[in-house]
């Protein structure tokens, strides 16, 4: 069985085929980590380094952490990056990066909160009894308050902020949770703190014991899921612009072909030309049906009024004939009208509100058109009533007769 992470179990959620490549397959991808990632990376690193040298009694300056972000930076960074905003350079990811240690440093300062246990510390989670499906992840870092209350810290380099609700869902922490409960007998109350850098916020969350069992027996759940599965179709969404496996994914494979092609060369490719031929074809077709129910509408008008004129129900074609019928609709005052007001008040002075069950209008028009309350009563509510005839076409065969 293999050892699963929340990444993992991410992975598969997001995209089926994803985690085939890259768990199944072990696709190997060279020089596709996005910039976010790399950023994410860097930042991480750098608050690592921060903690770890406090474990040590050393407090590193500002100008020190973000000379070994830069050195990191400079070291890492190479053009296969992917930075799929065009518009934000290399450099500005770097002031991104930095502003996120500027902001946490002079919030946090001096880093007294709480007692460092761990940083980057490797857990693992026993999701059943026998200890068959396990689960491993890595905590940013781990801390301790007062007797009994221990944190779990977690650094978010991402754009978006959630909402409370989604942190109360989280499942990465929550993990976490399990795992310092197991590790540390006397944890009493163990708090999720997330760190959203881009927003210097601080938000927090945490689970009982019944919501832990709950969470073990979900993700116990879906690992028998995956381990079940055997077809992992894509699933797109905007995730896809940061996939390494674009390439070869077959939602995208196409595309990636096409973006290295001069313009002579992409419109002369076999599968744009077919697509756009298609498309062309389909636009042909909506517009020729929009003709067709067009001369469609104006036929019937007129096949009405020859047949009012003559006064018939049928007319006769060579193979064909066409029968009219009409139906009378009763329409009764919009609501929130003044009118549909008034017409309420005189149905429940006349004692037939009950009848229409709070004016049910389709209740209503039918006793209307089938005449179920007496002529005098009606005759009150005729200044409310209108009706319009509806008329209907259908065409048949002259020999089933």
């Amino acid at each position: 069985m293999p050892l699963y992470s929340h990444s993992r179990l991410s992975t598969f959620e997001q995209c089926p085929l994803k985690f085939k490549f890259r768990y199944i397959d072990k696709v190997e991808t060279e020089g596709a980590e996005g910039v976010e990632a790399f950023v994410g990376k860097r930042v991480h690193e750098t608050l690592e380094k921060l903690y770890k040298d406090l474990q040590m009694q050393k407090l590193n300056s500002l100008p020190a952490l973000l000379k070994f972000l830069n050195d990191e930076w400079k070291k890492n960074w190479n053009d296969e990056i992917i930075i799929v905003k065009q518009d934000y350079s290399p450099e500005l990811y770097l002031k991104l990066a930095e502003k996120f240690v500027i902001d946490y440093y002079h919030r946090y300062k001096p880093f007294n909160h709480s007692r460092t246990i761990a940083v980057e510390n490797r857990v693992v989670i026993k999701l059943d009894e026998k200890g068959e499906y396990l689960l491993q992840g890595y905590i940013d870092r781990l801390g301790y308050v007062d007797p009994g209350v221990y944190e779990i810290h977690d650094y978010k380099t991402n754009s978006s902020l959630p909402l409370q609700e989604y942190l109360d869902e989280d499942r990465q922490l929550a993990l976490y949770q399990l795992a310092v409960k197991e590790g540390y007998k006397d944890a009493q109350r163990i708090r999720l703190i997330w760190h959203f850098l881009a927003f210097d916020k601080e938000l927090e969350s945490t689970r009982t014991d019944e919501q832990l069992e709950q969470l073990k027996a979900e993700t116990l759940a879906l690992i028998k899921q995956i381990e079940a599965t055997t077809e992992f179709p894509a699933k797109v969404s905007k995730l896809c612009d940061w996939c390494e496996f674009r390439p070869i994914c077959p939602e995208w494979k196409h595309l990636y072909a096409l973006e290295d092609k001069e313009p002579e060369e992409y419109l002369e490719d076999d599968g744009v030309k077919l697509v756009n031929k298609y498309a062309k074809v389909t636009e042909k077709k909506r517009k020729l049906m929009t003709e067709l129910d067009n001369e469609l509408e104006d036929l019937k008008e007129r096949i009405i009024i020859f047949a009012e004129k003559i006064g018939v129900n049928v007319i006769f074609g060579s193979d064909n004939k066409v029968r009219i019928t009409i139906t009378d609709t009763v329409k009764l005052p919009y609501k929130n009208t003044e009118e549909r007001q008034e017409l309420n008040e005189l149905l429940k002075k006349l004692g037939k509100w009950e009848e229409v069950a709070e004016l049910d209008t389709f209740a209503l028009a039918k006793i209307i058109k089938n005449k179920g309350w007496p002529q005098q009563l009606l005759g009150q509510l005729k200044r409310f009533i209108k009706i319009e005839g509806s008329y209907r076409v259908y065409l048949g065969r002259i020999k089933e007769e």
